[in-house]
C-alpha cells in the first residue's frame, strides 16, 4: 500500500525467490509517489474512511501507473526489450478481448473499486463479462497515449512531467477535464480531445496494430485455432463463460462440470488447448456436460481464436529502432 513518503510492500515471496515479481510491484508503488500521492484526483478528497471512495480517474492514477512499472524496469535494464514487449501480450488480449467494453467506458470502470478491489460481493456475480481492471485498462490507454505521442514528436513522459508542474509540484487536485485540458496544452485540442472522446469518455480502442509498427512491433492472430469462451480447471468451468462466444451461446454456465467434447471422454488432467488442436473454428461438436448432477448435451459451434501474440519485428529499420530505443532504452 502506497503512503505519500513511504510504501508498504507485503509478499508471501522472499527477495531470494521472488526478486524479479517483488520489484514490478515496488516500481508501481515508487511511481505513486508522484502519481496519486501528489498527483491527486479531486475525488478522492477529502478520503473517507467510513464511505466508499467513488472516482473516475482511476484508469490515469492506476492505470498509467501500472504502465508505468515495467516499462521503468525496461529502460532501467533489469527487463529486456524483447522480454517487456512479448510481456504486453497477456494485458493487451485482456483489454482487447473483453466484452467488458460493450458495457463500461474507462471512466466507468474506475467507479467499481469499492466493489473489485480487495472487495467481493457475496452474490455471484458477471464480472468476467462485464468489467476490465483499471489497471490493465489504463495501462493499455497510457501505452496508446505514449505511442500515438511519439508519432507526433512528442511523449508521454513530457505530458506527465507537465502534470507533475501543474497538479503534483503545487498541490492542486485534479479532475478528468484537467487531464484533457493538460493534454491540449501539451498536444493540442485536436489530439486531445480525440484521444478522450473515442477512448475515455467512449471505450474505443485505439489502432495499436500502426502504432506498433512505428517501434518495430507486430501484432499476429491465429485464427484458424478454435476457441472455446471458456476457463476450464479439473473438468469444470471455472467463470462465467464470455458473452457472445460459442459456449455462452448453448447456455454452458460457470459450475458446469465438461464430461465429453466431440466423443473425446475428459478427465482431471485433460488438456483443453489439445482437444481444441484437433477441431477446427466453425465446427460444430457435441459436448456432454453435468450440471447438479444431471447430464445433458449441446451442440457447440466453436469459435475463432482472437488473442494476438505481441513480438518484436526480427528486421527493424533506421526509424522504428530510434522510434523503439527513444521510447524503452535508458533515460
Amino acid at each position: 500500500m502506497e503512503h505519500r513518503n513511504s510504501t508498504i510492500v507485503t509478499s508471501t515471496r522472499s527477495l531470494a525467490d521472488g526478486a524479479d515479481r517483488n520489484i514490478g510491484t515496488v516500481s508501481h508503488e515508487f511511481f505513486h509517489c508522484w502519481n496519486v500521492e501528489r498527483i491527486r484526483p479531486q475525488s478522492l478528497e477529502p478520503f473517507n474512511f467510513e464511505d466508499a471512495n467513488m472516482s473516475g480517474e482511476l484508469w490515469f492514477a492506476e492505470g498509467f501507473t501500472s504502465y508505468y512499472d515495467d516499462l521503468t524496469l525496461t529502460r532501467a535494464g533489469l527487463i529486456t526489450q524483447e522480454d517487456y514487449i512479448k510481456g504486453l501480450t497477456g494485458t493487451f488480449n485482456y483489454v482487447w478481448n473483453s466484452p467488458g467494453r460493450q458495457f463500461f467506458n474507462p471512466i466507468e470502470m474506475s467507479y467499481q473499486a469499492p466493489f473489485v478491489d480487495a472487495a467481493r460481493s457475496v452474490d455471484d456475480i458477471n464480472r468476467d463479462n462485464t468489467f476490465i481492471s483499471y489497471y490493465s485498462y489504463g495501462s493499455m490507454l497510457g501505452l496508446a497515449l505514449d505511442l500515438s505521442l511519439r508519432m507526433q514528436n512528442l511523449n508521454l513522459d513530457d505530458y506527465m512531467t507537465l502534470v507533475w508542474n501543474t497538479y503534483g509540484k503545487t498541490e492542486t487536485y485534479y479532475t478528468i477535464a484537467d487531464l484533457q485540458e493538460t493534454l491540449k496544452a501539451y498536444a493540442g485540442a485536436e489530439f486531445s480531445d480525440a484521444f478522450f472522446n473515442n477512448y475515455i469518455y467512449k471505450s474505443g480502442m485505439p489502432d495499436f496494430e500502426t502504432l506498433f509498427k512505428t517501434v518495430g512491433v507486430q501484432l499476429k492472430q491465429n485464427t484458424e485455432q478454435s476457441a472455446f469462451g471458456l476457463r476450464l480447471k479439473n473438468q469444470v468451468i471455472t467463470s462465467n463463460t464470455m458473452v457472445g462466444s460459442g459456449a455462452y451461446k448453448v447456455g454452458l454456465e460457470k459450475g458446469d462440470k465438461l464430461l465429453k467434447i466431440d466423443g473425446v471422454e475428459l478427465n482431471e488432467t485433460s488438456d483443453l488447448n489439445k482437444i481444441l488442436g484437433t477441431v477446427k473454428p466453425n465446427q460444430t461438436v457435441d459436448v456432454v456436460y453435468e450440471r447438479f448432477g444431471k447430464q445433458r448435451t449441446v451442440k457447440l459451434t466453436l469459435d475463432a481464436d482472437t488473442s494476438y501474440a505481441i513480438s518484436s519485428l526480427d528486421d527493424l529499420s533506421e526509424v522504428a529502432k530510434a522510434n523503439r530505443d527513444a521510447w524503452l532504452g535508458s533515460k
